[in-house]
């Protein structure tokens, strides 16, 4: 079988992950990494492969014949950027899950999204694009994820539960069923959401409360 050649996007280890999920796949082959925030690490080697540079690369990639991408980085915003830019540039941004995922039938996983061991999303779901859904999480029947969402390792989320685009929850977190988080919020590590969440906030604990407003770019 031939192998289609995928650059990754990111060096952390999150592309580890991602990378890993690549070869397991066995439908790419991994020509190197993309690195656009640490520029000195261009020509080193990460996991057998060489780090490529950053958007510099790209249009010597398009002319190898390199047309695929993974983003493998946990930054929110940051995934739908770079998201934006590809697609502008004519590369294909690949979805990517592993196969020890359980995803029904009838749920749906956006475009660049990455799915991780042990995850199991149930039916009915929407999983938007450029979202990480992480190791071991759980989202239940007719729940809707958005766009460039980061779902932590071993996250508990009800049915009909809905959460805007760019939020991140935090691993170990567990969100009861029919809750609406907004827009670009953050929900700490470990807490129990049992109520509704706006847009823009920072909250945590068990049970979950508001802490402040956030404006950071994450």
């Amino acid at each position: 079988m031939i192998r289609i050649p995928i650059v990754i996007w990111g060096t952390s280890g999150h592309s580890l992950v991602v990378s890993n999920i690549v070869r397991l796949r066995g439908q790419y082959e991994i020509a190197g990494y993309l690195d656009d925030v640490h520029s000195s690490r261009k020509g080193t080697i990460l996991a057998d492969k060489p780090i490529l540079g950053g958007y510099d690369a790209l249009p010597v990639l398009k002319k190898n014949g390199i047309q695929h991408v993974a983003l493998a980085f946990g930054h929110c915003s940051a995934r739908v950027r770079v998201a934006a830019f590809l697609k502008k540039n004519d590369f294909e941004i690949v979805t990517l899950i592993h196969p020890d995922a359980v995803i029904a039938e009838s749920a749906t996983v956006g475009e660049g999204t990455v799915i991780s061991a042990g995850v199991i999303i149930d039916p009915g779901c929407k999983v938007g694009k450029y979202t990480i859904v992480n190791n071991a999480a759980v989202i239940c029947h007719g729940s809707t994820i958005g766009n460039g969402v980061h779902i932590c390792p071993s996250v508990s989320i009800g049915g009909d539960v809905f959460i805007n685009s760019g939020c991140w929850v935090g691993i170990g977190s567990c969100i009861v069923q029919r809750i609406h988080v907004g827009e670009r919020s953050y929900i700490g590590a470990g807490s129990v959401v049992t109520k509704d969440l706006p847009e823009g906030i920072l909250a945590y604990g068990n049970p979950a409360r508001i802490i402040r407003s956030i404006k950071i770019d994450f």
